[in-house]
């Protein structure tokens, strides 16, 4: 066996100084070369080392290569093997909800729960003219409540709390209570920043529906992307550029398909909604607080059973079906998943096996909410724009201290601004909703997501409003599944729930 590292992240200034060296120039300092030589392995015997150093030596041969292998051959999964890290500043949150709506790169994002906002927003290209007066106005308000609403939660968590006031690291969670409930108060249009990783089939697909984004913010962002990605890897940096696939392959791009496939999907389903206007719901939905169970794996518990024993034995599907059967009607199942589950630990989720039962949820949460649960990429999510009719979401703080009529106050004007704003750019005036307005979520995950949503979401240390919601979603799953979601809970309930269930 031999094993080498081929090659690994390095920064960007470290990449300039190389380019500048004298010994280094003509160096191709591009990720083409080692997706080539990768390539390459299903047809060159050559050892990988020596596909390597070819590509080096030619890159221009290897980024012909990666053009015929990538778009003619349609192997994209050797694009994967290129990967890039973007430093993104100063761009909303409501951008940031578009570009992590990707879900298989990687993200780590500036916290409103750990820093203080400064008042900092986006200004929209949209709202540049005459909305312009109003959307500022709106965003002042916001800030000014943010302002003031942290100083007297601050006092308010200091004398809630005073026994955590002693060591640096517990006042910084007190002081954390207050950012992230006074949060609520200020907008979608607040700036971020975030540290961005992706590989190239997957930023090529984030560029693509981007530049196909109704909000110039996010079409600018699919440009700057195509721009610095396409500069250091114009070979597999190419299905988003409609002019340039054109070229190379003969035939066109549909880099509007997803602006065409959202506009036809809304007209169609807003018609055929009309066409059953005040229609009543034809069977109830299990709930808890703003959660509905809209749909679930019959038999779930049965399915994990069928699932451990197929991957454990060598029997076959329906053997270990029938088996199920006859370990939960004999009372047998309980003991066999308490047996499976023994080793769990508050740090690993469930294994493979709990991915074969399935639970839908219908969700109305808060923006500030949404912000933590789309950060579970291995679920399937769809969410609806925000909607003022859904009313908002008050931190129990913020009720707890009087600044209740201040927060709706606030939050009824961002809506009337919304409402104004929706003349100028609908897409665009969610910009001016608060962290408290909500929306509706269709979101689907199999029971080993649920136990990792549990771990991270039910925990103490996690965010009240999520915290809330995971909870709810969790009661209404556990009633369907009682032994495959018995050992799902937050990672500091877990060894008690673990004693509980399986005696020390």
């Amino acid at each position: 066996m031999e094993v080498r590292l081929a090659g690994y992240n390095i920064d960007s200034s470290i990449i300039e100084k190389m380019r500048a060296a004298e010994s280094l120039k003509g160096l191709p300092l591009t990720p083409e070369t080692v997706a080539v030589a990768y390539a390459r392995i299903s047809r060159d015997p050559s050892p990988v080392t020596e596909l390597r150093k070819k590509a080096i030596e030619d890159v221009e041969a290897a980024r012909k290569s990666a053009k015929s292998i990538v778009f003619e051959m349609n192997h994209q999964s050797v694009a994967e093997h290129a990967v890039f890290n973007f430093d993104i500043l100063d761009i909303s949150r409501l951008c940031v909800e578009s570009l992590e709506w990707h879900r298989l790169c990687s993200y780590t994002e500036k916290s409103q729960r750990y820093q203080e906002l400064v008042g900092d927003y986006v200004l929209p290209k949209e709202f540049e003219g005459e909305a312009r007066p109003l959307f500022e106005r709106t965003m002042k308000d916001q800030n000014e409540l943010y302002a003031k609403a942290f100083t007297v939660l601050l006092d308010h968590f200091k004398g809630k709390y005073p026994h955590m006031l002693e060591k640096k690291s517990e006042r910084r969670v007190v002081e954390g209570y207050a950012k992230e409930d006074a949060r609520y108060a200020v907008s979608l249009a607040t700036k971020a920043q975030l540290g961005f990783t992706a590989n190239a089939r997957n930023l090529e697909y984030l560029i693509r529906r981007m530049r196909a984004n109704p909000l110039n913010e996010v079409k600018t962002l699919g440009e700057k992307f195509f721009k610095l990605a396409g500069d250091v890897a114009p070979s597999l940096i190419l299905l988003t550029d409609p002019a340039e696939y054109q070229k190379e392959f003969g035939r066109p791009l549909n880099d509007d398909h997803f602006i065409k496939t959202h506009a036809n999907a809304s007209r169609l389903a807003s018609e055929t909604m009309g066409n059953f206007g005040g229609i009543s719901p034809s069977r109830e939905y299990p709930a808890s607080g703003d959660v509905k169970l809209i749909d679930w794996s019959e038999g779930a518990d049965r399915a994990t059973l069928q699932a451990i024993l197929h991957s454990h034995t060598l029997a076959s599907a329906e053997a270990c079906d029938e088996a199920a059967g006859k370990l939960i009607r004999g009372g047998g199942a309980e003991a066999f998943i308490q047996d499976y589950l023994s080793y769990s630990n508050p740090w690993e989720s469930a294994t493979r096996e709990f991915e074969f039962a399935d639970f839908t949820f219908e969700v109305v949460l808060s923006s500030a909410c949404y912000g933590q649960m789309k950060r579970h990429r291995m679920s399937s999510q769809l969410v609806q724009p925000y909607d003022p009719e859904l009313g908002f979401t008050y931190p129990p703080s913020v009720i707890e201290t009087g600044l209740q009529r201040e927060f709706e106050a606030n939050y009824r004007q961002s809506s009337e601004a919304y409402c104004e704003l929706l003349k100028y750019s609908q897409p665009a005036a969610q910009y001016v909703l608060t962290n408290g307005h909500r929306r509706r979520m269709l979101i689907r995950a199999n029971a080993r997501e649920l136990h990792h949503i549990s771990r991270l979401r039910e925990d103490a240390h996690a965010q009240w409003d999520v915290r809330k919601v995971s909870g709810d979603m969790l009661s209404l799953a556990r009633q369907k599944s009682p032994l495959g979601l018995m050992l799902a809970w937050g990672k500091d309930r877990l060894p008690e729930k673990k004693k509980e269930l399986l005696g020390s």
